[in-house]
């Protein structure tokens, strides 16, 4: 646990101030102490040669040596002075000390003429010889005495250095609160702002001191933290809508290949827990893996289904993530959704195509036709000449005849298709409502819907389904894909047709032809806008062609997503406004 900061002033503060007090005290104490012994010792010295000079004058008045020093000693002890000691060689002649052990080992000691001061025990000794005598007159000096005594003296002294002690130590708290008040408000500013983050509360301390300098400073300095940090949030969320309104998916791994970021749009492709979207993390992990082992950029094209069954493409390219010193600290990921861009790559390759095989079947569908027209009607003048009687050979020859009339036709009729798809004709654009023509379509092929078990269910999700097509193109495109669908479900089936608002373009109309027939082949699915190109025995292989042809020049998309023994989906987009001025 911390001490406080009112600790770690205060406790200092109070020491220095009782070992200030107990020192002066104890300076006061000693120096009463030394001057009241000196005094003492220089009483005793006095009286010392008071009592020397009164023995020299009655050694004078009386003759008798022993008279006078009988006087002297009577004349002490009556005058009843304490601590006075006279002895002679080891005879104590008069003794009113009490301690008779310091006195024999003060006697023992080697005493010089004095006057001196001898120190044993706890007791100051001051004497002075007296040789005519041989005597030695001693005052002694309880040195604890002398202590209560300049402790009794020094009372008032030591009262006031406690009055003094307390008053220092409530100075002293007031001291440390003021200097550690605005201490702790800065801490606990501190502690806020790591704690909640907010650098906008400024603390507020009015002091012309340093501290008062100091929470300026400290306010400065929230201000700028602030200012920074604002420029960092609002510089951060830009960054972040960036990456997840761009239409780049982003993904960002370590030194390690683990993934460290990832914006909306990659989690937008990548969340889907599909088995087939499992597959493409698995190979963007894989690409990421070896642009870090290789230290290389790396651009790949990933084609997989997604979830409804629909082919997507993804463009995807892996760099070295390279920080400001130049150090590798990982991996960035950046990839683009280019289905749009390849399906119309393979629209713009289908149409050249188209276009070419057009100029060529036109070129062929005309040296042909010429042809055929003479020769049928000189088939027909042969027939005209040759069945006019009725026999067996007449009759023979009238089958064998118009045989060749129906191939002849036959062949007209490829023509005529070769022609509508080499040179289709310009788009009358009018407001036409595709529900109506779809109507009129089925009303045309209806009975091969009842013959072949179909059941056709129709379904209308859109408020207005006008468009500003070509009617009667667009009457030849759903019956050209309606007998498609028939032929794919020739045992039987249903056939889902549904009017939608295109989720993904505004302004179009949707219509999509589900049938559960036998589907067609993935090597076949590229194929079916190939002119000849047909599995039906029976058919032309121009079917898809034309309606190709015919959608485009209508300013239309047509997509076709198939399965085999699951069905196929032809999707077909017409602008609401595509043929009028309004657009």
């Amino acid at each position: 646990m911390r001490n406080s900061i009112d600790k770690k002033i205060l406790v200092p503060l109070m020491i220095l101030l009782m070992v200030s007090i107990l020192i002066i005290v104890i300076v006061l104490v000693v120096n009463g102490y030394n001057l009241l012994l000196d005094n003492h010792i220089n009483i005793s010295y006095r009286n010392l040669e008071e009592m020397i000079f009164t023995i020299e004058k009655v050694n004078d008045d009386i003759k008798d040596e022993s008279g006078a020093k009988d006087f002297i000693i009577n004349y002490y002890k009556d005058l009843g002075k304490n601590n006075l000691i006279i002895f002679s060689d080891d005879e104590i002649l008069l003794n009113t000390f009490q301690n008779n052990n310091f006195i024999e080992e003060f006697m023992n000691e080697e005493l010089n003429k004095g006057p001196e001061s001898l120190t044993i025990g706890n007791y100051i000794f001051t004497y002075k010889k007296y040789d005519k005598w041989n005597w030695v007159i001693a005052y002694s000096l309880n040195r604890d005495s002398l202590l209560n005594e300049v402790m009794e003296s020094q009372q008032s002294i030591i009262l006031i250095a406690l009055i003094a002690l307390v008053f220092s130590m409530h100075a002293s708290i007031f001291i440390t609160h003021n200097i550690s008040k605005p201490i702790k408000m800065l801490a606990e500013h501190c502690n806020k702002i790591v704690a909640d983050g907010i650098y906008k509360e400024r603390i507020e301390i009015k002091r012309n001191d340093e501290i008062g300098t100091l929470a300026d400073a400290f306010n400065n300095m929230l201000n700028t933290v602030q200012n920074n940090t604002d420029r960092l949030i609002e510089a951060t969320k830009f960054n972040e809508d960036i990456l997840r309104n761009v239409s780049t998916g982003i993904v960002t791994a370590d030194q390690h290949g683990r993934i460290l970021s990832i914006n909306q749009t990659a989690e937008n492709l990548l969340i889907p827990a599909a088995e087939k979207i499992g597959l493409v993390k698995e190979c963007l992990h894989e690409q990421i893996m070896e642009t870090l082992n290789t230290k290389m950029k790396i651009n790949k094209i990933l084609a997989f289904d997604d979830e409804h069954g629909n082919k997507k493409y993804i463009d995807v390219t892996t760099s070295l993530l390279i920080g400001g010193d130049g150090s590798i600290s990982g991996a960035i990921c950046n990839f683009n959704d280019i289905t749009e861009r390849k399906r119309i790559e393979n629209s713009m390759s289908t149409l050249d195509r188209l276009t070419t095989i057009g100029q060529f079947a036109s070129g062929i569908a005309h040296e042909v036709r010429n042809p055929l027209a003479g020769m049928k009607t000189s088939i027909q003048v042969l027939k005209n000449r040759l069945c006019k009687e009725d026999n067996d050979m007449v009759v023979s020859n009238k089958k064998l005849l118009n045989g060749v009339l129906f191939e002849i036709d036959r062949l007209n009729n490829l023509i005529t298709d070769l022609l509508n798809f080499a040179k289709p004709s310009v788009p009358n654009f009018e407001k036409t409502d595709l529900l109506e023509v779809l109507n009129r379509s089925l009303s045309l092929i209806g009975e091969a819907a009842k013959k072949n078990n179909i059941e056709i269910n129709i379904e209308n999700n859109c408020k207005n389904t006008a468009a500003y097509v070509d009617k009667a193109q667009t009457e030849q495109i759903f019956i050209n894909i309606i007998n498609n669908a028939f032929y794919a479900m020739h045992k039987g089936g249903t056939l889902n047709i549904s009017f939608n608002n295109c989720p993904q373009k505004e302004k179009f109309i949707e219509i999509i032809f589900h049938d559960n027939g036998c589907g067609i082949q993935s090597q076949d699915l590229a194929k079916v806008f190939n002119p000849f190109f047909t599995t039906n025995p029976q058919g032309t292989g121009l079917g898809l062609s034309v309606v190709y042809e015919l959608v485009m020049g209508n300013q239309g998309e047509i997509d076709i997503q198939s399965a085999v023994n699951e069905g196929t989906k032809v999707i077909i987009r017409f602008p609401i406004n595509g043929g009028s001025n309004e657009n």
